[in-house]
């Protein structure tokens, strides 16, 4: 007699998780790692392993097996990466791989300015922000705005490479200094409100968790890497509309949105594919890495 073992969807299905090499793991990328592996045969690939052949064919490879192999990737790519993660998933997109999101999506996500263009397209409500490589034009712009105002680097994240200056002398020094390093000028209008941003985050047709980032006593940047702390927040039927226009309006199934509310409203400043678990599964005791697996679980069913 012969006993034909028959394996569950979950067990035959492969999901590889695109991300650093194993020593430099950050809490997310490892809390997605232990759910992965709870639903599926999961594994790590660090992007910078990964090698891609064009010339008799295509295939993009790790440790001699093919990234075709695998039902659903995964990408933690975040602006460091966005070099390479960017020929890695339009290479996948040409293979037909499934994952959150295309190749456009790393370029428009991974440059402020573009991310706001988007938005806007859609009808979705951001700060007035301008961009200029020129200190003319950018002293130009900054003469006729309201202090305090925000200069960004088109990459920045986690509050890194993002000031909030209250003083000419502080404007005219920032510019100065980003001309000198070459980096392209983003200038922001500030939205006054209590040191609060409010973030969504996206898994398909649901957003999975919220909350509230406040920023810390005579800080103005409410995010986490700022000394930010979270708190639990339910988000109106208004923000929760949003939150689901903007994922689309840069084309990722999971993403966070990051919002200020105003005296004029509700306004976006970003749309993160790359979102840190820690700080809301801690605010909120989810499990945001479960729900996003269970999403990556349903995907694959479809």
């Amino acid at each position: 007699m012969v006993f034909i073992k028959l394996m569950s969807l979950e067990e035959a299905m492969k999901i590889a998780i695109l991300g650093p090499t194993m020593n430099m793991l950050s809490y997310t990328t490892s809390r997605l790692l232990e759910e992965a592996k709870k639903e599926f045969e999961a594994e790590l690939i660090p992007l910078i392993d990964i090698k891609l052949k064009v010339g008799n064919g295509m295939d993009i490879v790790h440790d001699k097996k093919s990234l075709k192999q695998f039902d659903y990737i995964l990408p933690r790519i975040d602006s460091k990466r966005a070099a390479i993660g960017y020929p890695v998933i339009r290479f996948l997109d040409d293979l037909g791989v499934r994952k959150p999101y295309p190749a456009e999506t790393v370029l428009i996500a991974h440059n402020k300015f573009l991310t706001l263009e988007e938005l806007v397209k859609n009808g979705i409500p951001v700060p007035e922000t301008y961009l200029t490589g020129s200190k003319t034009a950018a002293k130009d712009i900054l003469g006729r705005q309201r202090l305090p105002v925000i200069l960004k680097l088109l990459s920045s994240f986690g509050g890194q490479g993002v000031m909030i200056l209250e003083s000419k002398d502080a404007v005219h020094t920032a510019i100065d200094t980003m001309t000198t390093l070459k980096q392209e000028i983003l200038i922001e209008e500030y939205i006054p409100n209590p040191g609060e941003d409010i973030r969504g985050i996206v898994a398909g047709e649901e957003i999975v968790a919220s909350y509230k980032r406040i920023a810390s006593p005579g800080e103005k940047k409410a995010n986490l890497y700022s000394g930010g702390r979270p708190s639990v927040f339910k988000l109106t039927s208004e923000m929760e509309e949003i939150v689901f226009r903007a994922a689309e309006a840069v084309k990722s199934k999971i993403c966070a949105v990051d919002m200020v509310q105003g005296k004029d409203g509700i306004r976006v400043i970003e749309v993160n594919i790359n979102p840190g678990l820690k700080g809301i599964e801690k605010a909120t005791d989810i499990n945001v890495a479960q729900r996003i697996i269970s999403f990556v679980k349903n995907e694959i069913k479809r």
